[in-house]
């Protein structure tokens, strides 16, 4: 999938059809590049000028071409081009325009530190006609600035890239073939293109990139927030990685913004803190449901059958003070000092019964996350709407078969042009001391390759970590956050280093605990582990259910785990 900037199309007018083309060009593989609405403004001798180019798509391979889109009725007549209404165009018609906007942004290139690049990047400009045929253009004649073949018509809506080649492919008189260094077209990007990205280190800016694709990949999943907008109670099950919480978020923040009262529940204290910190609002209270107890009751401990007297009384008296409740990590309520009280119903009819509130309550759960609880909440299990997402849209495709490889024998659901992503990597360590120098060689490789979000997370306790000794304040070298996979639910990170993996990781009662930690990575895992042949050996018949001839025990476990795997003596 092409990274999109912006990610979505700038306001454009529905009758030019440009949404139909940005999403045509989001089909484009991943190394195109192609940026909406791309404007160059200067002032030459106190007189203003700008100018705007429809698309700009940039290839690494290929080079720049400008493309100019008109849609709709476009006529040429006795020299001049005119639009439907007869009015004529500006800038001489769309392939002048177009030509000069390429000018333009040659010479702002060469203006730049990038000026060298001039004979070694191809740059090209073409017309794209969305309501004219392939048939029809062969049928037309075009004015002497103009080549059918510097053209795209309504058929390259199914498949840009082929289009897009072959004017790539097209020869310049001076014969210039793109050329760049990594290092050029990051600067190209950067310093031309994108100039918001100079605040990333070059080191992470393709990972950066990535994280485009996924925070765009999020907003596909609008059709649960619209279907809510008529429902005033559901419960919304999804895997790991699905968005259940940023559409969570995006609901509460729909109602906050209406100036409507909200209260946010997790059962995570990182996941509440980093809510606050990130999305707060003056309309949106988030909690724990510890918390939420503690304060409704003026006690130091959560109380929660006596906090269901307080909601009971606030249910006869109409004195909530929330119009809408919205519940993340819905699967850890089923506590039982939580579920025996009933509290997910009580809220609910708080909300629900109330029709002068005119609110909601929505329940968000996963049930694969179910490590906190030893049973699904009653209210969930007997919900009479339930929505499923199914589409992962955190994960790399590598990462996220990885992490449900253990629990699920289906392949995760992902959005059409996911980032693939590199493989997990497994590091097999023959003791604690090889394992604290291997933890420490791959933060400072995922450092090299540019990742600053580096969470290491353990399968046990943070006590009982091989690292527990060495962290202080929950960070290790002073720098990289350091908790477990249960603290960590319901947050993420871009590289995640997975420890403390042990022969019973992968048992029934633990094995869930491993697919919460491994999917919180975005971009990047790796897995340290100490296990031996014989716990690997173990593993794959009763935990994978490997059934072949197992003649490398270490490297075949990591393979039906869809990951590489290394052995690590010493460092």
């Amino acid at each position: 999938m092409a990274i999109m900037i912006p990610n979505t199309p700038h306001e454009f007018d529905p009758a030019s059809q440009e949404g139909l083309m940005f999403d045509a060009l989001t089909k484009l593989p991943d190394e195109y590049y192609v940026f909406h609405s791309f404007r160059i403004t200067s002032v030459t001798d106190n007189t203003f000028y700008e100018s705007e180019t429809d698309f700009v798509v940039f290839n690494r391979k290929y080079g720049i071409l400008c493309l100019e889109a008109k849609s709709g009725l476009v006529k040429y007549e006795a020299g001049y081009w005119y639009y439907a209404s007869g009015r004529p165009m500006h800038n001489g018609g769309p392939f002048t325009q177009a030509s000069s906007n390429k000018y333009k942004l040659k010479k702002l290139i060469e203006q730049s530190v990038l000026a060298n690049i001039i004979p070694r990047c191809k740059m090209l400009h073409a017309v794209w006609f969305p309501s004219v045929s392939d048939a029809v253009l062969k049928t037309m004649k075009l004015p002497s600035e103009a080549d059918k073949k510097i053209v795209l018509t309504k058929d390259a809506l199914e498949n840009p890239e082929e289009y897009l080649e072959r004017i790539f492919s097209i020869e310049l008189p001076n014969r210039i073939c793109t050329d760049l260094s990594e290092y050029e077209v990051k600067k190209l990007i950067g310093e031309i293109f994108c100039p918001q990205f100079n605040i990333f280190p070059t080191s992470s800016f393709d990972n950066d990139l990535k994280k485009i694709v996924f925070h765009r990949l999020l907003k596909e999943q609008s059709a649960i927030l619209d279907y809510l907008t008529e429902q005033r109670t559901a419960v919304i099950n999804g895997a790991a990685g699905t968005g259940k919480t940023m559409i969570a978020v995006e609901k509460a923040q729909r109602h906050a913004r209406n100036g409507e009262k909200v209260l946010f529940l997790c059962f995570n204290v990182k996941l509440k803190s980093y809510l606050e910190e990130n999305y707060s609002h003056d309309n949106i209270s988030y909690f724990t449901i510890s918390g939420l107890a503690c304060k409704m009751c003026l006690t130091t401990s959560p109380d929660y059958s006596r906090f269901k007297s307080v909601l009971e009384d606030m249910y006869l008296s109409e004195s909530f003070p929330y119009q809408h409740i919205i519940i993340d990590e819905g699967q850890d309520f089923g506590l039982d000092a939580i579920d025996e009280s009933d509290l997910l119903q009580q809220m609910k009819e708080i909300i629900i019964d109330n029709e002068s509130l005119n609110g909601s309550f929505y329940v968000f759960y996963d049930k694969l996350q179910l490590i906190q609880a030893k049973h699904m909440p009653k209210f969930i299990e007997d919900a009479d709407c339930k929505l499923t997402l199914y589409r992962n849209c955190r994960n790399t495709e590598n990462i996220a078969m990885t992490s449900l490889r253990p629990v699920s024998e289906r392949r995760p659901k992902l959005f059409e042009g996911c980032v693939k992503g590199t493989p997990a990597k497994i590091h097999f360590c023959s003791t604690s001391e090889v394992t604290v120098s291997c933890i420490n060689a791959t933060i400072d490789a995922l450092k090299a390759e540019g990742y600053r979000d580096i969470v290491l997370l353990t399968c046990k306790t943070e006590s009982t970590s091989v690292l527990a000794d060495r962290v202080r304040n929950g960070v290790y070298r002073n720098k990289f956050r350091f908790t477990s996979c249960r603290k960590f639910k319901g947050l993420e990170a871009d590289a995640v280093i997975l420890i403390d993996v042990d022969s019973e990781t992968f048992n029934s009662e633990n094995v869930l605990i491993y697919y919460v930690g491994t999917s919180r990575a975005r971009l990047r895992l790796d897995i340290v582990t100490e296990l031996s042949d014989d716990n690997c050996v173990d593993i794959l018949k009763n935990a994978l259910n490997f059934t072949n001839k197992i003649r490398n025990p270490k490297r075949t476990l990591a393979s039906a785990l869809n990951a590489t795997g290394s052995i690590v003596e010493q460092l």
